[in-house]
């Protein structure tokens, strides 16, 4: 129906003029138990409009059918034309209302965010994780209490759904806490996240739990009944009670609770509250600008400039300004840090190190990587050493560049030292030099609506999939820019949802990130009646939280609750109906990544809510979407889509070949910078982190005079800038591990041929559908045919570090 009503707006406003409709339309505004408990980071019932009563339909000045080039057409502009989104929500809405109430005398009643009623108001989510807590009381008790095989039969499918509860709560309201416009929405949707996640860490610790499942798992008779996948899911609570301190006494178990706790706190304040620099400009004579042109100048006297250090004014100056003492002056203040600011990310990393020896572990990294395809950190250090010492000689080429170029510029007769303040401006300075450097622009070439509309045309040519604009009820999303897509497989129907939150705001996150709202996993045997016991009455329990009926997926057995997600990114919004959102080669590739997690979350359908999607290990997880940004270089995809915005030519394939140079242009150099992040998170994980003489400055300017290109700058503390610290402790490493498994992937599978439904399909079949009920060395060796893989050992990350040519 949507799709229907979205062609006829599109071709009366072909027809008639971009704005002959808009008398008649009203603008509407509108980790892990652990999210095991562990956590890794409502549909419509209107009946369709043919049957509505013909004499109340309204008389809508439209054609009823469309083809597949325009279904694509219609995708575009609801992204890159104002006035026909506008359109389309509005009359959707009235649709929507009519579906309900044919007199046209009542609106539809606005729904919460993700169309959960619960949360149309912040209150919501304090009443929506009180119900939560209500039904996870009677699963702990159910659990607890299994005594007959019927009952120990459905232990790990309860500890799935007690997790998938807490989680439908924890989850909406990480994101909700970060992209919402409203504080009330924010302080609310943060009391349920930490209010949760704290209860989490003490189920995490309940004996009572953890010997039932250990139980059951040990008991033939249960385990050998159940599914390859579900008893993947049995084990993955089973190592996660043990994470947690299973095995320490009372005390110690509360201990780690609260450690947990402060974790969680120190975390939050790192990421998301840490006070302005030390040093909010800087002075500088007004002369040594050159005339250049900087948003946050002012002139404190005729010839004095003050600058702003915030990241964009000092990205101007470190790229634009020849004085060496401007840029070096900018690099140390724009770098500075608080002894408070420095004092929170110490005390986080100290934490983590004593909840690693109240587990009897040397360092947190042992703990994080247990689960992981690495195992433990020797092997990352192993695999960060040997890909350094490859990597190093490619990062020095990109550096001797830039001593050249500085050479020349200051006349000296040898080769200069580069200083982290050079780094930038010679490698501006370089590619403006380049014969090879893009006389045109790329951007007219990739609206947000035609990026978005080549991936539909790519997702369908590999697996089948399609997007569809989607209808947005009143309350259902929080800010009127967003855009709601339903994920169509073509044998499947629909597989799940995709919000799509893609425009610049005032006080938006400004970091491009993929979001879980809500994971799949089948329901229809839930089995809600168990829960209740027979001596209780119902009615003195208080509310539960409403069951999830779900839907049926053709070709699969039972009912599914169906993944919904959230992509989030900071693009500039189109202001009227002619100038679409343009993107840049490198925002291109950050939707492209972003969508790669979304078709992980869309495929990787189980039916277990802990292994749906991305809920994998964290050295699998980035695969998927780092294999994405491989198509952006690929003049065949890039063809389904990269038109220009106004005459709709095709990008010449000239343009992409010198965009696809400047692009890798210090790649190396930028590769290297990585290695030394990675190591960095590595340290601060190890023992080093309980030591009374812990220092993170000191530890960082070591590690940059010794693996890094350009020498330490006293009085900077970058580590307070390094967010994932904290998102991704001691995993950072996995984005440059993926990056290899990502780019043997593409050689050995896709780059002969982008666009095979064949290669699609395998690497459905082999990587995605599984999500991480599978054994993430299995699922890599079975893609590429590779049996030393599948074996997962220290050979095997062994041999991924050999493939230095696949970064």
């Amino acid at each position: 129906m949507i799709q229907r009503i979205l062609g006829q707006f599109v071709q009366a406003f072909q027809k008639n003029g971009s704005h002959s409709l808009l008398p008649h339309l009203r603008k509407t505004t509108s980790i892990k138990l652990s999210h095991r408990f562990n956590h890794n980071n409502a549909n419509s019932n209107a009946e369709p409009i043919s049957s509505i009563p013909q004499a109340t339909k309204p008389e809508f000045p439209f054609v009823t059918s469309v083809d597949k080039n325009q279904d694509s057409e219609h995708l575009r502009l609801i992204f890159d034309n104002p006035d026909i989104w506008s359109a389309f929500v509005t009359r959707c809405q009235t649709i929507a209302a009519l579906e309900y109430d044919t007199s046209l005398t009542n609106k539809r009643k606005p729904t919460g965010l993700f169309g959960n009623p619960e949360l149309a108001t912040p209150n919501g989510f304090r009443v929506a994780a009180k119900k939560a807590l209500r039904r996870v009381h009677l699963l702990v008790q159910r659990i607890i209490k299994a005594n007959t095989d019927d009952e120990l039969r459905k232990v790990v499918k309860n500890l799935d759904r007690l997790s998938d509860t807490l989680c439908s709560v924890i989850d909406t309201a990480e994101f909700t806490r970060t992209a919402h416009p409203d504080q009330k929405f924010i302080q609310a949707a943060n009391w349920a996240y930490e209010h949760l996640y704290s209860y989490m860490n003490t189920l995490n610790t309940n004996t009572e739990l953890y010997q039932v499942l250990k139980n059951v798992i040990s008991t033939p008779r249960i385990s050998s009944k159940f599914s390859t996948e579900e008893l993947q899911v049995a084990k993955i609570f089973l190592r996660d009670f043990e994470k947690s301190g299973i095995h320490l006494s009372s005390s110690e178990r509360e201990k780690f609770v609260q450690l947990s706790d402060k974790i969680i706190s120190l975390g939050r304040k790192f990421t998301h509250n840490q006070p302005q620099r030390p040093i909010n400009y800087i002075e500088v004579d007004a002369s040594l600008l050159d005339g250049l042109k900087i948003s946050s100048v002012t002139s404190k006297k005729a010839n004095i400039a003050r600058i702003s250090t915030k990241p964009w004014d000092a990205q101007v100056v470190l790229k634009h300004v020849k004085s060496e003492k401007v840029r070096k002056e900018m690099f140390i203040a724009s770098n500075s840090a608080t002894e408070e600011q420095v004092k929170i990310l110490e005390n986080l990393l100290k934490i983590r190190g004593e909840l690693a020896l109240l587990l009897g572990m040397e360092s947190y990294s042992q703990i994080f990587l247990i689960d992981k395809m690495v195992k433990n950190p020797e092997n990352v250090k192993t695999f960060l050493r040997t890909l350094a010492d490859r990597h190093r000689t490619k990062a020095l080429e990109d550096l001797r560049l830039m001593q050249i170029a500085k050479q020349q510029e200051i006349q000296s007769e040898s080769l200069p030292t580069i200083y982290a303040w050079d780094r930038d401006y010679y490698a501006e300075k370089i590619k403006a030099a380049s014969p090879t450097q893009p006389t045109n622009p790329i951007s007219p070439y990739f609206s947000v609506g035609s990026v978005i509309q080549g991936l539909s045309k790519l997702f369908s040519r590999l697996y089948g999939i399609s997007f569809e604009p989607a209808e947005i009820m009143p309350g259902e999303v929080w800010n009127e820019d967003v855009r709601k897509l339903e994920v169509i497989d073509e044998n499947e129907g629909k597989i799940g949802t995709i919000y799509c939150d893609l425009f610049s705001r005032f006080g938006k996150y400004q970091n491009a990130a993929h979001y879980t709202v809500r994971c799949s996993r089948r329901v229809d045997d839930d089995d809600i009646e168990g829960d209740i016991p027979t001596e209780i009455n119902i009615t003195e329990l208080g509310e539960l939280p409403d069951s999830e009926p779900g839907e049926t997926i053709k070709g699969r057995n039972g009912r599914y609750q169906l993944p919904v997600v959230v992509l989030m990114c900071d693009f500039a919004k189109p202001t009227n109906s002619k100038e679409p959102s343009l993107l840049n080669w490198l925002e291109v590739e950050t939707l492209f990544h972003e969508m790669g997690h979304a078709m992980h979350s869309m495929i990787g359908r189980t039916d277990f809510h802990n292994v749906s999607g991305t809920r994998c290990p964290t050295d699998f997880v980035e695969l998927p979407s780092i294999l994405m940004e491989h198509f952006v270089y690929s003049p065949s995809v890039l063809s389904l889509f990269a038109k220009h915005y106004q005459t709709r030519d095709p990008i010449p394939i000239g343009l992409i070949h010198s965009h696809l140079n400047a692009r890798s242009q210090f790649s190396s150099m930028e590769t290297q910078y990585q290695i030394l992040m990675a190591l960095l998170d590595q340290l601060y994980h190890s023992n080093l982190a309980t030591s009374p003489t812990f220092d993170s400055t000191s530890i960082l300017a070591n590690l940059q005079d010794t693996v890094g290109l350009f020498p330490s700058v006293s009085k900077t503390s970058w580590q307070i800038q390094f967010g994932h610290l904290y998102g991704y402790g001691s995993g950072y490493f996995s984005y440059l591990f993926c990056k290899m498994l990502a780019g043997k992937i593409w050689k050995d599978i896709f780059e002969k041929d982008p666009l095979s439904r064949d290669a699609g399909q395998l690497f459905r079949k082999e990587v995605l559908r599984w999500g991480g009920s599978r054994d993430p060395w299995l699922c890599v060796g079975k893609s590429l045919k590779d049996e030393r893989i599948i074996a997962g050992d220290s050979k095997s990350v062994s041999i991924v570090g050999e493939w230095i040519d696949c970064l």
